[in-house]
């Protein structure tokens, strides 16, 4: 009976050891997940953070353009390339089809006057952010409507919404903005823009 209890209780000296292990392997798989659900939060981390910074070139396309957009139309000149370049901007023209750029400013001019049809490659791109990101916008004019209490409502350009014969009109554009960010990333916005005849500015 003595030696019975003594094999009994030599038998159950392992069951610490099997608890242990199995204490290190819960600890280890625990371990384990929080490492992976670490790294998936960074991973998420930082996809939402190149997201926002090619959202916000994008979204930036939208707010430069109008401004020469406006200056187009107000001044009813050609922009130069030498004035484009002063103000950051790069033309993106490939009326020939070769992939190459023609820096062709009378194609822009044309097409934001509405003397040409638009087509649907990007016209215009510049440079945005530390990281030289580039911004590459496509204009497309859509029409024009005379504005609601007008002075050409009324047959008279003295008087209401813009000032001058042709005040009280609007030119409508489609803005298409490509922003791309860090790692290649990008982001597309597409917005409407009005230009009021004889209001100054752009957005």
């Amino acid at each position: 009976m003595h030696d019975s209890i003594k094999r009994m209780a030599s038998d159950e000296s392992g069951s610490v050891i099997i608890a242990a292990l199995l204490i290190l392997v819960t600890l280890t798989i625990m371990g384990i997940w929080a490492m992976n659900t670490t790294t998936v939060e960074y991973e998420i981390a930082t996809n939402d953070q190149l997201h926002k910074i090619a959202f916000t070139n994008a979204d930036s396309g939208v707010y430069v353009v109008p401004k020469l957009i406006s200056r187009t139309i107000n001044e009813s000149t050609e922009q130069t390339s030498t004035e484009l370049d002063s103000f950051g901007f790069s033309l993106f023209d490939d009326a020939d089809g070769d992939s190459t750029n023609d820096d062709d400013t009378t194609d822009l001019f044309n097409e934001i006057m509405g003397y040409d049809s638009s087509d649907d490659d990007a016209d215009i791109s510049f440079s945005a952010g530390s990281y030289d990101d580039t911004v590459e916008v496509d204009i497309e004019r859509t029409g024009q409507q005379n504005v609601a209490g007008g002075g050409v409502e009324f047959g008279s350009g003295a008087e209401g919404i813009g000032v001058g014969s042709t005040g009280g009109v609007r030119i409508l554009y489609a803005l298409d903005s490509v922003g791309s960010g860090p790692r290649n990333s990008q982001s597309n916005v597409a917005a409407t823009y009005r230009k009021v005849i004889g209001v100054a500015g752009g957005l």
